[in-house]
């Protein structure tokens, strides 16, 4: 009787079973998978850093707009604080204990009627709301500059030209772009006497970010 025999590889090889190669491809998927899930963190967090950088800017920007308004003295002493950055005495609306204080960086504060040393009157709000947007290839900011019922919205265009922005004025809000919020505090005689220390909050309003954009900066002026 003849017992045939199973032929050999030619090459001396052995071929993949069904099992290896389900490993194999279990393998490459989980591979792939993870390289996915790192490209989207990757991205995720380019963008969250984008917004930090945004945020920091606007941080910046409030800053020197405050540090802008003056304070004049005679022979040493205080004769003109302009309201922007006067502190009522006895003012605590910020909720530090024992500071003399005015604005929030917990919720919108204003306006707050200041009245300076010359007794003038001036309405001042300690928040405001800038959107920035990127249409036809230009940036531009846009400011709530009233709160309340009939809120203004300017749009100020920044051109890399170097010419003067013209800025436009509208009742309605911006539809596009990023809205950030930003709140202030200025802090009489802190950290030392004399002198007043202001603290900006800047906050991403869209709320689908997560973790949420927060930025927080701080100078001290006379």
């Amino acid at each position: 009787m003849f017992h045939g025999s199973r032929p050999k590889n030619p090459d001396g090889q052995r071929a993949f079973t069904m099992i290896e190669v389900m490993v194999a491809l279990s393998i490459l998927v989980v591979g792939l998978l993870s390289t996915a899930l790192l490209m989207a963190n990757v991205f995720r967090l380019s963008v969250r850093s984008r917004y930090m950088a945004d945020a920091s800017m606007l941080a910046s920007e409030k800053l020197e707009d405050l540090n802008r308004w003056p304070v004049t003295t005679s022979n040493g002493t205080v004769t003109y604080v302009d309201p922007h950055i006067l502190v009522p005495d006895g003012s605590n609306s910020c909720g530090t204990p024992s500071v003399t204080c005015v604005g929030s960086l917990s919720a919108d504060y204003g306006p707050q009627t200041i009245t300076d040393l010359s007794g003038n009157e001036t309405p001042v709000s300690y928040f405001d709301s800038v959107s920035l947007s990127t249409q036809n290839g230009v940036m531009s900011e846009t400011y709530e500059t009233m709160g309340g019922a009939s809120p203004n919205y300017a749009t100020v265009p920044l051109s890399p030209n170097g010419q003067t922005p013209m800025v436009t004025n509208s009742s309605t809000p911006p539809t596009a772009g990023m809205t950030f919020d930003r709140r202030w505090v200025i802090e009489q005689d802190q950290p030392v006497a004399g002198v007043r220390r202001i603290t900006v909050l800047v906050t991403l309003m869209d709320r689908t970010v997560q973790p949420p954009v927060t930025f927080q900066m701080s100078m001290v002026r006379p």
